[in-house]
């Protein structure tokens, strides 16, 4: 089963890219996201926002400086692991490797790296600090974007029911972030008046913890926690990609589900989300310019990272009949692509919406739109449940 972990690389070596570039290529079961500083403060920055499980960092032992920055790594990150990069060419005939390597671990520091890297020596490095010597972790926190390449197409509707569903099942443990940053309606989907969101979070960056993050919240009577998205789109615009992934991140911390409606657009804050989503819906509805705007947007996925195990093609049917209307069948052979779920017209959700009472909640649960929301919970719920697996391994 594939595992997924991130790493945050600090060198300033310019050749340092290059090398992590290729030894990511070939690591077996582990999926890797990467980071990279040129400066201690700069990593301690990033260490903050993405929380990576391993930071791997370049050092002049005769400088005492990366010393300060192991401290502060262990104070923000205490569940993180410290890995020095070195190279034994680079030592003087006064130093020797058994003695740099025995300074090192006196600093806390818990393995090591030579370079130039290696894919081998990196699985290597893996395998004993997140299989071998570590206890195994708590679970983090699932993590499901919805993403389309247009607007119009429900995504917002399905995120909504989506997680209201999710929430009937666990509730309390269920976040959903309204990302949508400019045109976010998910508070009044759900008949919720917002006072306070995102912003918030990101503005108190410094001081945000699980507490806050709960507070910030508006809570649904199902038991659904969500994080509104800005009043204006003005507002948005405090929101970047560093601090919404850090604001993920604790999400992930506090809840066992985390839905994220995102912004129709491939900006670096939906790459964030999509680098540690276990699972992406993409929607799409049937009429032939959106299937084309998919079958173009499908690469641009591929090609930044999420792999199509990852992807659920959703087909939202969100018209009524009418003449010349594509077939799943026409879709797919268009596509390439299997369609996972295709999403039934239903008046009952147009009423939903004027309501601001989500329509999983009144559906049947056997046929229609019910069983196609039950149906995609489950197989968030089956995600998890292969992960929590993987960790009691």
């Amino acid at each position: 089963m594939e595992k997924s972990i991130q790493i945050l690389f600090v060198g300033s070596d310019p050749h340092l890219p290059d090398e992590v570039q290729a030894a990511l290529g070939s690591l077996g079961p582990w999926r890797v996201y990467s980071h990279l500083a040129s400066t201690f403060a700069q990593a301690v920055e990033i260490a903050r926002d993405r929380q990576p499980n391993l930071v791997c960092f370049q050092t002049d032992r005769e400088d005492q400086e990366w010393r300060h920055f192991a401290r502060e790594i262990r104070a923000s990150l205490p569940g993180a692991a410290l890995a020095v990069l070195y190279d034994p060419t680079e030592l003087s005939p006064q130093q020797s490797e058994s003695a740099v390597v025995i300074d090192m671990v006196r600093a806390n520091v818990q393995d090591f790296l030579r370079r130039p890297l290696s894919s081998s020596e990196l699985r290597q490095l893996l395998d004993r600090l997140f299989l071998e010597r570590m206890p195994p972790q708590t679970l983090a926190g699932t993590v499901i974007s919805l993403i389309s390449n247009k607007g119009g197409v429900g995504k917002s509707t399905l995120s909504v029911n989506l997680a209201v569903e999710l929430a009937t099942r666990h509730p309390g443990k269920v976040l959903l972030i309204d990302a949508s940053l400019q045109l976010g309606i998910c508070a009044l989907m759900l008949n919720l008046q917002p006072e306070s969101n995102i912003l918030d979070a990101v503005r108190a960056r410094e001081r945000l913890d699980e507490t806050l993050l709960r507070r910030l919240c508006l809570v649904h009577p199902c038991g659904l926690h969500l994080l509104a998205a800005p009043a204006d789109a003005v507002q948005a615009a405090e929101v970047d990609d560093a601090s919404f992934a850090r604001l993920l991140n604790l999400g992930r911390r506090v809840f066992d589900y985390v839905v994220v409606d995102t912004f129709p657009m491939v900006d670096s804050l939906v790459i964030s989300a999509l680098d540690i989503s276990d699972l992406v819906f993409v929607l799409m509805q049937g009429t032939f310019p959106n299937v084309v705007g998919a079958s173009r947007f499908l690469p641009v996925l591929d090609g930044i990272g999420v792999p199509q195990e990852r992807q659920r093609l959703v087909l939202n049917q969100n018209h009524q009949h009418f003449a010349g209307k594509l077939s799943s069948s026409d879709i797919e052979g268009r596509l390439g692509r299997r369609i996972d779920y295709e999403i039934p017209y239903t008046k009952g959700v147009l009423v939903s919406l004027n309501m601001g009472k989500p329509h999983v909640l009144r559906s049947m649960r056997m046929f229609g739109f019910g069983q196609r929301i039950v149906k995609m919970a489950d197989d968030v719920e089956k995600v998890r449940g292969a992960a929590a697996g993987e960790t009691r391994e």
